[in-house]
């Protein structure tokens, strides 16, 4: 097993339309999962898609299995947030033993980019939840 670390990042000047080199992307969550060594990226980012694209219903039914109270509960951080669902144009980073993919999704699919240069925003936080709690500006 190794530890990764993945974040997401919404396309701030283009929703449902394919990134672009340049493209503003916003940090908007991150999380660190052990995951086995060696798994491709594409099925991080497919986990990432899922989790945060399907009905909080679906990850609730599944908590009793392995992994399933972590989906539930990150998938229910990102909703809490108020984040919008990952969709075509966001990008997702994974970071394990000092190696970053970045994968940029499609309208079917997910396409590797060299990493982008227009980064904003910051990886949770407790300050971002305490800020989003009371009531304040959320965005990192």
């Amino acid at each position: 097993m190794s530890l990764h670390v993945v974040a997401i990042y919404h396309n701030t000047e283009s929703r449902f339309f394919e990134y672009e080199d340049g493209h503003q992307l916003r940090q908007v969550i991150s999380h660190w999962r052990q995951w086995p060594t060696g798994i491709d990226p594409l099925q991080i980012a497919d986990w990432a898609w899922r989790v945060f694209n399907v009905d909080l219903d679906v990850l609730e039914a599944h908590r009793g299995t392995p992994e399933g109270e972590a989906d539930f509960l990150i998938g229910s951080a990102y909703r809490l947030m108020r984040r919008r669902s990952l969709s075509t144009g966001d990008v997702v980073s994974i970071t394990t033993e000092g190696i970053v993919t970045w994968l940029a999704c499609e309208f079917i699919g997910w396409r590797e980019i060299t990493a982008p240069a227009n980064l904003i925003g910051l990886p949770l936080s407790a300050e971002a939840v305490y800020r989003h709690a009371r009531g304040g500006d959320d965005d990192q």
